[in-house]
């Protein structure tokens, strides 16, 4: 491993170029932020050894955010959480999101989705992300909690404002408004779960109060995961959706074959998640001495995880910067992660792009991106803020 250190400056000033540099540097890199994990294999290794510890607190101190809701928040917070802690709520949460309860929203993502694809088709030019993007998750993630309709702009908006203290660049110039956003975010959960104790409904979070209560888990950590749910689910998606037409965009027969076949569709969002992930790392801090493919990672190292470089792995997918979803299936693509943190909320991701996919493709021509596109800085979750889009709409069969 050698000593010269790439810079987080170098991602930034040209994101595919610099972690094209860093990919070829070797499985384990040294960064100015810490040691970053690039290949495939060392990274799903690394992610599923108990050694490595989830740090989001740590990395908030590293920014200067040392105190204030969002880092209490994100303390107690499952993503922060290791060992039998962290298995203790896996299990409660395994209890009551299921998949088979994930599967039970898909009509009313699809319903929703054709209807917002509708409504789109119409106008010719837009910005995705304000018509479609930032409203399509938060819809899903509502019905799944059992959030009423008229509550929905409300926890669209927070989440929104919430996603910003996931970027190393926005999080400590933004927190006063980040933490303005989880208090209220978890004010509202808070008040929602004890409403569905004293009035039981067939929903997500009185299942989950439900248990924790019969459990004996404290009501903070049930508040703080309804709301942890809300902006998982809401932010990651919401970004993705926007890639998923950016990259779409540069190939219409992709776009146009899914418009034939929706069972396409499937296949389609897997390459997505592999060639454009909207997460693009995960930190860990080694809490003993260790080794990652053959290199010694003393005790206390920061470990940042590429998702982004092992998903362009070329030993693990053999056309790793084209999107191939034929060539590149050899591999499960690590968009989710992996291991004890595994998305939770993987199940209903894939269910709401796979929907908008389809939905979108029916109603429209492959859409071109116009000038004025603006981006979150490519450093954890990344994705479009705006993304102006002109279509036309298709010509019924």
């Amino acid at each position: 491993m050698s000593d010269a250190a790439f810079s987080i400056a170098e991602l930034l000033a040209d994101p595919d170029a610099g972690l094209e540099r860093i990919r070829n540097h070797g499985p384990v890199v040294p960064m100015d932020m810490g040691l970053m994990v690039v290949e495939y294999e060392a990274l799903r290794d690394a992610l599923g050894d108990a050694r490595l510890k989830p740090n989001f607190a740590d990395f908030l101190t590293q920014l200067g955010v040392t105190s204030g809701p969002f880092f209490d928040w994100m303390s107690m917070s499952p993503l922060n959480m290791d060992g039998a802690e962290h298995r203790a709520w896996r299990q409660l949460m395994k209890k009551t999101f299921t998949p088979k309860s994930v599967e039970q929203t898909r009509p009313f993502v699809k319903s929703q989705s054709e209807e917002l694809a509708d409504a789109l088709a119409s106008l010719g030019h837009c910005d995705f992300v304000d018509a479609y993007a930032r409203r399509l998750p938060s819809l899903g993630l509502c019905e799944l909690i059992g959030v009423p309709p008229e509550d929905r702009d409300r926890f669209c908006g927070w989440a929104d404002t919430i996603g910003l203290g996931f970027n190393l660049l926005m999080a400590a110039q933004e927190i006063d408004k980040i933490d303005d956003a989880i208090t209220h975010l978890l004010d509202y959960a808070g008040q929602l779960v004890e409403k569905r104790l004293a009035d039981p409904r067939d929903d997500f979070v009185t299942r989950l109060a439900q248990a924790a209560s019969e459990e004996g888990v404290d009501a903070g950590l049930v508040r703080g995961s309804v709301a942890g749910l809300v902006f998982a689910g809401h932010e990651t998606t919401k970004n993705q959706l926007g890639w998923m037409i950016a990259v779409l965009a540069e190939i219409p027969n992709e776009w146009n074959g899914v418009a034939k076949d929706p069972s396409r569709a499937r296949d389609m969002i897997e390459e997505l998640l592999r060639f454009r992930a909207a997460v693009t790392s995960l930190g860990r801090t080694a809490i003993e001495d260790l080794e990652i493919a053959g290199q010694p990672i003393p005790k206390g190292s920061r470990i940042i995880g590429s998702l982004a470089t092992a998903n362009r792995d070329r030993k693990a997918f053999p056309n790793p910067d084209e999107f191939d979803p034929e060539a590149n299936k050899k591999n499960a693509q690590m968009a989710f992660g992996h291991g004890a943190h595994f998305c939770l909320g993987a199940a209903l991701a894939r269910l709401e792009l796979q929907e908008s996919l389809v939905a979108l493709s029916a109603r429209i021509e492959c859409p071109k991106v116009e000038e004025g596109a603006t981006w979150l800085p490519p450093i954890g979750i990344n994705g479009p803020l705006t993304l102006p889009i002109r279509f036309a709409a298709r010509s019924p069969a």
